[in-house]
């Protein structure tokens, strides 16, 4: 009798497991079939201005929410992506340094999604990268620094300047494929200056310099590693704040006259892959970045603030700058963005996908503004 019992209670344990196994199975694979219907997209912006206004929408959460589309931070490096009070992508953020490594990480399949320079992006899909530039993000804020001890303003005392030096002037970069590097070396062919990159050429009138980072274009000018340097804002306006430098010419002064002002720079760009498999998910970001990009530009004081203390530096600083704000693809910005195109082009820059391909061709490849267009209206 007593085997009967244990033959009895063992076979009502054994079916009451299996039915909680299944059970739990079930629930498990619902959970998990409604994480998968919310994608994860891994996104990269800098510390710095001209990418740095996604931080906006972070510290102003309720504010953002009355448009519809907003970011919920879940903590420093990850953010829900809300539209119409649902959660529609789960973002995953990385910091980056600057645009040779938001291409290269984008090219690895490491990144999604990122905020950095144009000139970035065309050198991605020139390496292979299928991406498309979906919005601009800012325009101008970009500065040339010499040492604080200068008291000219303007490219003529520039290039004598330049020109009166002995030896290779050194001016700085941040990055090979930012925005800033790729004006100032076309700017200095295009003005007669011979250009190189070998510290053992001594005919040449500038000598450009990788200073690997934007952290690192500071301390250039008092460790003498360059006479000036090239770079976004905030930096050019927090070196002369700090009187650690002078800005000689800011981007609208580049010759020639008018052809760099409100220029384009920064853009929003991520993997074809990701587009086309999230459509709504970028289509939401490009409306949340119109929205975060009329608020820095109509409340100036209070965003300076805020990315004063994100970014680390000081209020002043920040006020000084002339960037602005948009992700309106204009015929102007379009037409900016061919200045840079044809520029790296006749540097030999292009070896890939972009090599020998006309700016009409690059257009249709590269772009699509349906989104940023459609915020703008």
């Amino acid at each position: 009798m007593k085997k009967v019992l244990t033959f009895i209670i063992a076979g009502i344990l054994l079916f009451t497991v299996g039915c909680s196994s299944k059970n739990s199975s079930t629930t498990d694979s619902k959970t998990e079939e409604k994480t998968q219907d919310i994608p994860t997209i891994t996104i990269s912006w800098g510390n710095e201005l001209h990418t740095g206004i996604m931080n906006v929408p972070l510290k102003k959460v309720d504010e953002f929410k009355k448009s519809g589309v907003y970011m919920n931070p879940l903590s420093d490096e990850q953010f829900e992506l809300i539209k119409d009070n649902k959660k529609i992508a789960l973002l995953n953020f990385i910091k980056t340094k600057g645009g040779s490594e938001v291409a290269t990480l984008m090219g690895q399949g490491h990144l999604d999604a990122a905020f950095t320079s144009n000139t970035a992006m065309l050198s991605a899909y020139d390496q292979g990268t299928k991406l498309k530039i979906l919005s601009p993000v800012q325009t101008d804020g970009v500065g040339l620094v010499f040492g604080p001890d200068k008291n000219f303003y303007g490219w003529d005392d520039v290039k004598e300047y330049i020109k009166d030096s002995n030896t290779p002037m050194k001016l700085g970069y941040h990055s090979p494929v930012s925005g800033p590097r790729i004006v100032l070396e076309s700017v200095l062919r295009e003005q007669g200056l011979t250009v190189t990159e070998d510290p053992g050429d001594s005919s040449a009138d500038v000598l450009l310099v990788d200073l690997k980072g934007a952290q690192n274009l500071l301390p250039s000018l008092s460790s003498k590693q360059v006479d000036g340097w090239i770079g976004p804002s905030h930096y050019p306006e927090t070196a002369e704040y700090e009187k650690l430098g002078k800005i000689v010419l800011n981007l609208e002064d580049f010759p020639p006259i008018g052809q760099w002002d409100n220029f384009p720079c920064c853009v929003f760009a991520a993997r074809d892959e990701l587009i086309e498999k999230y459509p709504e998910v970028f289509k939401a970001m490009v409306q949340l970045i119109t929205d975060d990009a009329k608020y820095c530009m109509e409340h100036k004081e209070e965003v300076s603030g805020i990315l004063s203390e994100v970014i680390g530096v000081n209020e002043e600083a920040i006020k000084m700058s002339k960037i602005k704000y948009t992700t309106d693809p204009t015929d102007k910005w379009v037409d900016g963005i061919k200045v840079y195109y044809d520029a790296i082009d006749h540097m030999g820059k292009f070896s890939g996908e972009l090599k020998n391909k006309s700016f009409d061709e690059v257009k249709q490849k590269i772009f699509y503004f349906d989104y940023a267009k459609e915020s703008n209206k």
